[in-house]
């Protein structure tokens, strides 16, 4: 069984991607920023953010392989959450680390790199936003892409429960849909969302293909927030948010995360002959893990009345 150190568990890829691999895997997690703990995999207490304690946390748990997701695993409707200079530092700092171990490194990484006029981006695409969080979402790939040559860097919008006890923007977005008041909803940021928990079932398999360097794994519909929203709205039995008052644009958005960031997802579903979900089908799975206590054992607490899931 192949031994995996997930770095992140606090974020929603990292969480939900050590809870589904402990399912095949020996998994270990350990928090980069506030403590978390779940049930589903072994927490270990955080290192700092040394490359030496990481590196000496690696060889102490002998993992195959690294997932890093850090600050560039956020996708770009969790607030905008810009990347700072210290999340680029402390990135470097983990891929080093893993170097100097000899581990195989998968970053998780994000598609508001990008930005429009284009749609459905290639992995070469060079229609990069040209906000400073955007460059370094660059600098932390190219970080992995110099320091360890042979890791996979896997770009993608993921959406799914919050793990521990905070809420994430899915869950607040579920409370303020149940209130009538869901706010920060607009139909001009596009992208191309995939469950984290199918993220998860897909990873293990360009593994096994061996691949490495860049790929997006991303679901298969090109979505706003709107148009998530009312998907939720579906499936949860909560109020239809309203469109937003403005719906038309002038100029292209500008700033992190505010224009087009939809993936391209050929080179993937080639390599592994995998089709992607339908937005749907992601929507209706994390509606499932609302029911069958999935994200319960997740998070520790639930946000949308049982009356309004039966």
């Amino acid at each position: 069984m192949n031994k995996v150190l997930v770095a992140g568990l606090e974020t929603v890829v990292g969480g939900n991607m050590a809870v589904c691999l402990a399912r095949t895997h020996s998994v270990k997690g350990v928090a980069l920023a506030e403590p978390v703990s779940f049930s589903g995999c072994d927490v270990e207490p955080p290192p700092g953010t040394h490359v030496e304690a990481i590196r000496l946390l690696i060889e102490r748990t002998k993992p195959q392989r690294v997932i890093f997701c850090g600050a560039s695993s956020r996708s770009g409707w969790e607030g905008a959450q810009a990347p700072t200079e210290a999340d680029v530092q402390l990135a470097r700092n983990w891929i080093e680390a893993t170097r100097q171990s000899h581990t195989h490194l998968t970053l998780i990484a994000s598609g508001a790199i990008f930005t429009g006029p284009w749609m459905f981006h290639s992995e070469n695409s060079q229609s990069f936003c040209p906000s400073a969080g955007a460059q370094r979402l660059r600098e932390i790939e190219a970080a992995a892409a110099e320091l360890s040559p042979d890791s996979l860097i896997v770009r993608t919008h993921v959406f799914g429960w919050q793990p521990g006890g905070n809420d994430g923007w899915i869950e607040s977005l579920l409370a303020q849909m149940e209130q009538g008041n869901a706010r920060g909803l607009d139909c001009f940021r596009y992208a191309s969302p995939i469950l984290a928990t199918d993220l998860a079932d897909i990873v293990p398999r360009a593994w096994a293909a061996g691949l490495s360097g860049v790929y997006h794994i991303g679901g298969a519909e090109r979505a706003n927030p709107v148009q998530f929203a009312r998907r939720l709205s579906h499936h949860f039995q909560l109020p239809v948010p309203s469109s937003p008052a403005g719906e038309f644009l002038v100029d292209r958005p500008t700033g992190f995360a505010c224009g087009e960031t939809s993936l391209q997802t050929r080179k993937i579903r080639r390599a592994l002959h995998v089709a992607l979900p339908m937005l749907e089908e992601g929507v209706l799975r994390l509606f499932q893990q609302h029911v069958d206590g999935y994200r319960s054992r997740l998070t520790g607490h639930s946000l949308v009345p049982d009356s309004r899931v039966a």
